[in-house]
């Protein structure tokens, strides 16, 4: 298991400071989904190149992409136009930088009570033309989305096709749409389909994203559980957390906020790996 940071998690608006501080923590590997002139890939070819650069300049890998591809509504008329064009260009960055990992959505959710058959048509879709184009893709469980809990997510994922689709498990996500334990309710029934993990955490009690160790995921257990099954992917940080809720910060480094409760999620999710911190590597 290794473990990943969001580059737009440590810093949302300047990734060469985002890349250093995620270099002088000690990872190696960043993931990439937001740089300054918009979401990977809707971004200008010299944008993706210099960020490269710096990723490889920085000794640093990728450990995945995260297009956003379809967090919108199923009747989008543009979807296939992002199917045709958006999608093999994001594959085809992806494996420039190094990796064949993808994350994508199953549309926005509605008042229906269960997702439309035309859900799981897109989603093969997107998965035939990542395959074609040398990607992997999973799909991540997001709470406005179809698909919001690990369950929902892993019936869409079993419809499609294992072959074709795996799971990027989100427990904050399920958290966050109504699940109340997404360690070991949900990962029982969904274990098998994890290629990827995101690392955050949700309070149900203010509605609010939390530092790691505080909310209703059981990262310990969910970590312990996942080094047990023989999980050998990434956990990748994905704080969504600005305020840091105890005055914690780094004074030594002057950052607070989110480079610091990404920092503080980081050396988390070390310790619960046992994994040597920044400082004692």
């Amino acid at each position: 298991m290794e473990i990943s940071v969001f580059v737009d998690e440590i810093d949302r608006y300047d990734p060469a400071r985002a890349i250093a501080l995620a270099a002088e923590w000690g990872v190696s590997h960043v993931e990439l989904r937001q740089l300054a002139g918009g979401r990977f890939p809707a971004v200008e070819d010299d944008e993706l190149e210099a960020f490269h650069a710096r990723v490889r300049d920085a000794g640093l890998g990728i450990s995945g992409v995260s297009p956003g591809f379809f967090k919108g509504p199923l009747e989008d008329p543009r979807i296939d136009e992002h199917l045709r064009e958006s999608l093999p260009r994001a594959c085809e960055w992806a494996l420039r930088l190094g990796t064949d990992r993808m994350s994508c959505f199953a549309f926005e959710r509605t008042a229906a009570p269960r997702p439309p058959a035309a859900v799981v048509d897109r989603l093969g879709q997107m998965a035939d033309i990542a395959a074609r184009e040398g990607c992997r893709l999973a799909l991540e469980n997001e709470a406005v989305c179809w698909g919001a809990t690990g369950a929902e997510a892993a019936s869409l994922i079993r419809q499609v096709g294992e072959d074709r689709i795996s799971l990027c498990w989100d427990p904050g996500n399920s958290a966050r749409a109504g699940t109340r334990s997404p360690y070991p309710a949900e990962y029982a029934d969904l274990k098998e389909l994890i290629t990827h993990v995101h690392v955050k955490n949700f309070n149900p009690d203010t509605g609010g994203w939390s530092l790691a160790e505080s909310g209703l995921v059981d990262w310990p257990g969910q970590l312990d559980a996942l080094c047990a099954h023989g999980y050998s992917g990434f956990v990748v940080v994905e704080t969504h957390l600005d305020i840091s809720p105890d005055a914690f910060e780094v004074a030594d480094h002057g950052f607070k906020g989110l480079a610091a409760n990404s920092l503080r999620n980081l050396e988390y999710i070390r310790s619960c790996l046992g994994v040597p911190g920044r400082d004692n590597k």
